[in-house]
């Protein structure tokens, strides 16, 4: 494919645009002045990419004049403008505020606070007033996610439990006792095997399997399994979260499960080529597509669950990730992203996508950081963020977000109509990688 043939050109020979930064680039041939004057280059264009990256973040978010959390969440009418799905559950006439495309906005904005909380606490507040406003309580005091605001938790599937992940992550940072409290309740939701919920279902009896590795359907609305039911999607929608509160209230049964499902996807999903599939059923059941943004959510999953999970289990776990990072390198195109179908030819349907790449950024530098990857690794993922800098980010915003692409086989992975800008799936994972960016040494 050409991605693939363009990547180990340039990977093998040190070939590519002049002046670019180059992943595995030869540079045994280069004077001391010329690899000075490289270094001085590869320096300025990243420094002109965090600018530039910041400016839009900042203009998207915390310097809006429209995207103010409070007054959205509170118009049952109003949305972000990076919410391009504009879907209502149910029979509700507006978006529920409570998706993951907003958490993941959101997130990326709190991974921002975490790198300097003194001079980031803008973004802190701009999160929690997020959160805040998706908050009621009953009549004894009882902290919970607003029905109007968050109703579909019960009834849609593993979506709908992302943004739980942030709630965590702030909760247990900033000790916010009502956040912890709802968490707890939606822990409960997904573990519980005595709980029934609002819509007389128990959720981790009806919708994991043992023959899934444990793992959740993806959706289960309306009852009914989905043609595929283990999406890598789901993966991070569900497993960050799970993992997190279960390493914060000592739940080390739940944790070996968290490990289980990794396995289990791992085992199931992983195609010859190095990389995944977007969904199966079992190994014979697979949805045969590597959506770079389904196995960027996994990448993002496997690097946010890493970061608690017991020693025990962190061998494993690096070695999955150094698999799922050299497989999905060999696709890197030469122009440092990755196409929205990694492995099929660069055409106007199938362009170099922001949120695939965005999540290869993040999964990257994130793993590098922690020591998870060789030092090595960081070149290509910075490569990525500048590229997306400088090819996809201009005063208009942030372009070639792909929509949506359905896990049933049908072939809507290359609609020229679903390549948006500034949508939350490609916004918020570009926030995340913006901040390991921020992080590096």
């Amino acid at each position: 494919m050409a991605a693939e043939a363009s990547s180990q050109t340039e990977a093998d020979t040190g070939e590519g645009t002049e002046g670019s930064l180059m992943v595995g680039e030869n540079r045994e041939e280069n004077t001391p002045s010329q690899e000075s004057e490289e270094n001085i280059m590869t320096q300025e264009r990243m420094e002109q990419a965090i600018r530039k990256a910041e400016v839009y973040i900042k203009s998207l978010t915390v310097d809006s004049t429209v995207n103010l959390p409070g007054e959205i969440v509170a118009d049952e009418k109003k949305y972000f403008s990076w919410d391009n799905e504009k879907r209502t559950p149910g029979d509700k006439p507006y978006l529920y505020d409570w998706s993951y495309y907003n958490g993941v906005v959101m997130e990326g904005l709190y991974d921002i606070y975490e790198t300097d909380p003194e001079a980031n606490s803008e973004y802190l507040e701009y999160v929690k007033e997020y959160l805040d406003a998706m908050i009621v309580s009953d009549e004894k005091g009882h902290k919970y996610l607003s029905p109007n605001l968050a109703g579909y938790v019960d009834c849609h599937g593993a979506d709908c439990y992302k943004t739980a992940a942030l709630l965590a992550r702030v909760g247990i940072s900033e000790q916010k006792e009502d956040y912890l409290q709802i968490c707890a309740d939606l822990y409960r939701d997904l573990t519980d095997t005595s709980y029934t919920n609002t819509t007389g279902h128990i959720v981790p009896v009806e919708y994991t399997e043992e023959g899934l590795g444990y793992n959740y359907w993806h959706g289960w609305a309306e009852d009914k399994a989905p043609k595929y039911k283990v999406w890598l999607d789901g993966i991070y929608m569900l497993q960050p979260f799970i993992s997190r509160y279960a390493a914060e209230t000592g739940d080390t049964e739940k944790l070996a499960l968290v490990q289980k499902r990794l396995d289990w996807v791992r085992e199931t999903m992983l195609a010859p080529d190095g990389m995944y599939w977007h969904a199966a059923n079992s190994a014979d059941d697979l949805c045969k597509y590597h959506w770079t943004r389904a196995m960027g959510w996994y990448g993002m999953a496997m690097v946010d669950v890493m970061e608690v999970m017991p020693e025990e289990y962190l061998e494993d776990r690096k070695e999955a990730l150094k698999v799922f990072v050299d497989g999905v390198l060999k696709y890197q195109d030469e122009s440092g992203l990755w196409a929205n179908v990694a492995d099929w030819e660069i055409t106007d349907t199938n362009r170099l996508e922001v949120s695939g790449t965005s999540m290869m950024v993040y999964t990257i530098l994130k793993g590098v950081r922690n020591g998870w990857l060789d030092e090595s690794y960081k070149e290509a993922a910075v490569k990525a963020f500048v590229a997306m800098t400088e090819l996809k980010l201009d005063e208009e915003g942030l372009h070639d977000i792909y929509f949506k692409a359905t896990a049933d086989n049908t072939d809507n992975y290359q609609d020229p109509e679903f390549y948006l800008t500034d949508e939350g799936k490609g916004s918020g994972p570009f926030i995340m990688a913006y901040s390991e960016m921020l992080k590096m040494d």
